[in-house]
């Protein structure tokens, strides 16, 4: 069925976007950039902001999931 292919597809994306931010968190929680040695507040909301990006892309995925009867 064509919809069942448009949401695996979909799904395989989100799957890969999802990699990236977890990679990117990993990355950005390693490394403090610019001024953030100096201002912490401004490493964890650029912190932040990456696992808010994780958790929407788990929330996407899982939504797939349910949708497909994973």
């Amino acid at each position: 069925n064509g919809r069942k292919k448009i949401l695996e597809q979909e799904l395989a994306n989100e799957a890969k976007a999802l990699d990236a931010a977890k990679k990117a968190l990993a990355d950005g929680k390693a490394t403090r950039l610019g001024d953030e040695a100096r201002n912490y507040q401004k490493y964890l909301d650029r912190v932040q902001k990456l696992q808010d990006e994780v958790t929407d892309r788990q929330k996407n995925v899982e939504a797939l999931r349910r949708e497909l009867g994973m």
